[in-house]
């Protein structure tokens, strides 16, 4: 045991006092090792291959280049890229410059600049192929994959603005792709000068093509023709650089390889993943002082979302068939996409600090803290190059509870599979509940247990004073009262239904082929009187009754929408409750749960006992 510790410690003692030996091991390892960069205390790798995403969702994760320094025990993380494809028809972009993983101290990041595509034209991953099935024999690193083409095609069908000079009047930019700047890595110089000329100038080439900063000289550029926008004015700038990133590919730089977030699941033995299933509790305790040991600061998270995808949303949602039949509905649609439509919204989110606590007893739950500095929202319209702040508010946190038993091989203490008694007990719970707080509860439960679920639990605040935009307001106007004559359309849909005659009238019933253009008391008695004459007068009634209801629900509507729900009216309410929240004080926000269907958990689950729950 001391031998095996004193030979080590020799070594490393020499390669840190002793430059000449420091100097032969970085030009051994610089011959052997084509892959690996090492200057001075430093070691950089770059073209690494993407990590493909391929368990709930489809995605891609690029990380350009990493720095190891060993004097410092720090790693650092440039150009970093992740495309998620959440949905068939949306798709989370995600971009940032730099990551600094301080082990054991800290993690600090930059600017996040995300995006919310939605729709084929705006995703990347929208028409994924199928697999080729063309994979090395390692089976680690693949070839070609549906993602890859994706990311690839799109990034080369994508016009990328060419940056001639930067601010120092500096030719950055070169016609050349990534890959080709990237070929002198391959072949470095045993020089140490040209060992680190050749690294900063890889990192140079990284930080000036990327997606980010191609977008802040677009939006430098045009800074004197947009309204509000001042270079030196950082919020506004990331807003406007965040719009600018709506169009950009989710992955600009793909590389040539992948690597599978399953197939790296797959790497260890069977008998490792065995024996690491019988002992949760050393992934707990790895798990806790990672957390503790390293708090997460984040300088920026900008999120943006296209008006057009919005105006969609609101069309299928909100507004659906309504406005066929109603000229007011069709106004407001009108003034709500106008406001939409051509402008890009970005939530921007300053100052953030989170830390997560692991606990070593599987009896507690996983608690993240995160709290924001800053809150804010623009409104950003590419067309006429204006810029808008609508929202700020004073900041923000947010507090997430996961259940321990979510963590992986914690099968063994989820919550016993529901049987019929449990939910027929849960049924009498819900029967003796005493007063209606406690009645919801018992119902939510059990269908918590209908559904085999559980609950993470999330709870955000909001810290006020808000101020609020008046383009905001005139908006939130037009929402409302769309909303309420929706409401008034549904409600008379349904009684139109309920009315509705349960079978076709016959050809020579008189009632039902008489036209219906007399109204009122008139058409009730005439009706009356050829039903008297035929002895129909259950149809006349029925008649008379749905005539009534026709003039009833016609006067109802206008006189809701142009006695109460009425512009002037929901605009004061609007007015007066944005500015009472200019001038209050304290927190406002939501508390809810998110469901987590158990069954996927128990299928995953083995029979092997544990040694250290």
């Amino acid at each position: 045991m001391f031998a095996a510790t004193c030979y080590p410690s020799i070594l490393l003692t020499c390669l840190f006092q002793f430059s000449f030996a420091a100097d032969f091991a970085r030009r051994s390892l610089r011959r052997f090792l084509k892959q690996l960069h090492f200057t001075r205390d430093k070691i950089a790798l770059f073209n690494l291959p993407a990590l493909e995403i391929d368990t709930d969702v489809n995605g891609l994760f690029v990380v350009r280049g990493v720095t190891i320094s060993l004097s410092s025990l720090t790693i650092v993380a440039y150009g970093i890229e992740l495309g998620l494809k959440l949905a068939d028809d949306i798709e989370l972009a995600m971009h940032a410059d730099k990551v600094t993983i301080a082990l054991f101290r800290r993690i600090e990041i930059g600017d996040v600049y995300g995006n919310v595509k939605g729709g084929k034209p705006e995703m990347t991953f929208g028409d994924l192929g199928e697999e080729t099935g063309d994979t090395e024999d390692d089976g680690v690193f693949l070839g070609d994959t549906p993602l890859l083409r994706a990311a690839t095609a799109g990034s080369k069908g994508f016009d990328r603005p060419k940056l001639r000079e930067s601010l120092t009047g500096v030719d950055w930019m070169k016609d050349s792709s990534a890959r080709a700047g990237f070929e002198s890595v391959k072949t470095l110089s045993p020089d140490d000068t040209q060992a680190e000329k050749v690294y900063l100038d890889t990192l140079t080439e990284i930080r000036t093509t990327s997606a980010v900063y191609q977008s802040r000289q677009q939006v430098l550029r045009r800074s004197k023709d947009v309204d509000g926008l001042q270079p030196d004015d950082d919020k506004s700038m990331r807003a406007a650089i965040c719009a600018e990133l709506q169009d950009v590919p989710s992955i600009m730089h793909p590389p040539k390889r992948s690597v599978k977030v399953t197939t790296l699941q797959s790497l260890s033995k069977p008998w490792v993943r065995r024996f690491m299933h019988r002992l949760p509790f050393l992934l707990r305790l790895l798990l806790s002082p990672l957390s503790y040991f390293h708090p997460l600061n984040i300088n920026t998270i900008n999120t943006a979302g296209s008006g057009v995808w919005l105006t969609a949303l609101l069309q299928q949602q909100v507004f659906k068939h309504y406005g066929a039949h109603n000229a007011e509905l069709r106004r407001l649609a009108r003034r709500v996409s106008a406001w939409l439509a051509d402008a890009n919204f970005c939530l921007e989110l300053t100052d953030i600090e989170g830390l997560g606590q692991v606990p070593l007893s599987p009896q507690f739950d996983i608690v993240t803290y995160l709290h924001f500095a800053d809150m804010m929202a623009y409104r950003t319209i590419s067309q006429s190059a204006t810029m808008a702040q609508v929202v700020r508010l004073g900041g923000a946190d947010c507090t997430i509870a996961i259940p321990s038993f979510l963590l992986p091989h914690h099968e063994h203490i989820l919550p016993s599979r529901p049987t019929a008694e449990d939910q027929a007990k849960q049924h009498e719970e819900v029967d003796q509940a005493d007063g209606v707080p406690k009645t919801v509860q018992a119902e939510r439960e059990l269908e918590k247990l209908q559904k085999d679920e559980t609950n993470i639990k999330l709870s955000v605040h909001g810290s006020l004073p808000a101020s609020f935009d008046q383009s905001l307001l005139n908006f939130i106007a037009a929402l409302v009262k769309a909303t309420k004559i929706i409401e008034l359309e549904k409600q008379a849909d349904e009684v139109d239904e309920a009315l509705a005659p349960t079978s076709p009238p016959a050809d020579d019933d008189p009632i039902a082929s008489t036209p219906r253009t007399d109204s009122g008391f008139k058409s009730f008695v005439k009706n009356t009187r050829q039903g008297l004459k035929d002895g129909s007068t259950r149809e006349a009634i029925k008649e008379f009754a749905r005539d009534v209801h026709q003039q009833t629900r016609d006067g109802m509507k206008k006189a809701v929408v142009g006695g109460i729900i009425n512009d002037r009216w929901i605009a004061k309410m609007v007015g007066k409750i944005a500015a009472n929240l200019e001038k209050a004080q304290g927190d406002v926000g939501y508390s809810g749960e998110i469901p987590v269907a158990l069954e996927p958990y128990r299928a995953r689950g083995e029979l092997a006992t544990k040694l250290l729950p």
